[in-house]
């Protein structure tokens, strides 16, 4: 139920960011090219709610990890608090997360050192945040080493994949 409320706060939030943003450069139109208060608001639902499903699969997607973690060492987590410990990971991984990341890049450069420092530093900080939420200290540690080691695995596995679409698309040449 707190995913569907969080949805929905990003939905009524980006709906009326959106609204606002085409009302406001649709009365600076020409008489002539100013669409109806209908359609200011049908464009304004479907930017929402394709901005709110993508936010939603992202989040589908750490709570299937967290749960997955759960399952796997029989944690016995509530569902309210993966719900808790999920939304507070998208969090740090939409704000704070891009910083460290920046941070990193810029002291030691992109290579696998900067790969496995970025995975313990999440390790370190998902371990903090789940501390927050009420955890256990072993929980905390299994379910931040967990999420941060198939985060590692999805960013490895696009690198590679990245990588050897550049190399097929630059032999083809």
């Amino acid at each position: 139920m707190k995913i569907v409320i969080t949805l929905l706060i990003v939905f009524l939030i980006t709906f009326l960011l959106i609204f606002a943003f085409i009302f406001r450069s649709n009365k600076q139109e020409s008489e002539e090219e100013k669409t109806s208060g209908f359609m200011v608001i049908f464009v304004s639902i479907l930017f929402s709610l394709v901005i709110t499903g993508t936010i939603g699969l992202i989040l589908f997607a750490i709570f299937g990890s967290t749960s997955l973690v759960n399952s796997l060492f029989s944690l016995h987590i509530s569902t309210n608090q993966l719900v808790v410990v999920t939304i507070a990971f998208f969090i740090y991984l939409f704000t704070l997360d891009n910083l460290l990341e920046w941070i990193v890049k810029w002291i030691i450069g992109k290579n696998l050192f900067y790969t496995s420092l970025l995975a313990f530093l999440r390790i370190g900080i998902f371990y903090a945040i789940a501390n927050l939420v009420g955890l256990t200290q072993n929980v905390s540690i299994t379910i931040a080493a967990g999420v941060a080691f198939i985060l590692l695995f999805i960013e490895v596995s696009y690198e590679w994949r990245k990588k050897s679409k550049m190399e097929i698309g630059g032999s083809s040449s």
